[in-house]
């Protein structure tokens, strides 16, 4: 009897050690931290652009993040489920964090410091306009 209930208990430590898996229904850690580094720059971009907070202009913003949702393939519902998720989880949402800070800091980059295949996206024709 005492072996079963050593081995009941190992068991259960054993399981209570592995890491929880993540949901298939919560966005992977990078669909989240380049949705999220998106959003960043488009309240960022607003609050620049503007002077004032981004609730002052709410039907702009929601159109800006339908837009948001619809390039990466997702929903408000989708985004609403993984904030949650990460929220509880930490320790799976600094990577998440991590990485917007590192698609934050490349998009701020100056240009001459970027690799030239990042530059070969712009459009030289806006440019020279301007």
């Amino acid at each position: 009897m005492k072996r079963i209930c050593l081995l009941m208990v190992a068991g259960l430590m054993l399981a209570a050690c592995r890491p929880e898996q993540r949901p298939a229904d919560v966005l992977a850690p990078e669909a989240m931290a380049s949705l999220l580094a998106d959003a960043y720059m488009l309240e960022g971009f607003y609050a620049v652009e503007t002077g004032s907070r981004h609730d002052t202009m709410l039907p702009e913003v929601l159109a800006a993040y339908d837009d948001i949702l619809a390039r990466h393939h997702t929903t408000r519902e989708a985004v609403e489920l993984s904030l949650e998720y990460y929220s509880t989880h930490p320790d799976q949402y600094k990577p998440v964090q991590d990485s917007v800070l590192a698609l934050l800091d490349r998009a701020a980059a100056p240009a001459d410091t970027l690799p030239a295949t990042a530059l070969s996206d712009i459009d030289l024709e806006v440019v020279e306009k301007q």
